[in-house]
């Protein structure tokens, strides 16, 4: 755990920059598929491995959100429905 609120803003901070080039990789990899057999490769927006990696990166930073302020941890359970 970090030990401060600052750290804490921080590591959230990172997470939502990872989250961000992640959504960008996804977006660019639709963009640009990949030629198999001469032909391009089929691809959706975003597939549903990255879209399940995302909804869990989303979770995670909704709880380190959740631990740093006490009111969003309350509100949370709103959220979700």
């Amino acid at each position: 755990m970090c030990s401060t609120a600052e750290q804490r803003i921080a590591q959230i901070g990172r997470a939502i920059d990872d989250l961000a080039a992640e959504a960008k990789r996804a977006s660019a990899k639709s963009e640009h598929p990949r030629m198999t057999d001469g032909a391009p490769e089929p691809v959706t927006a975003v597939s549903a491995n990255d879209a399940d990696r995302m909804v869990m990166r989303v979770a995670e930073l909704w709880a380190l959100l959740a631990e740093l302020d006490p009111e969003v941890a309350r509100r949370l359970p709103t959220y979700e429905a």
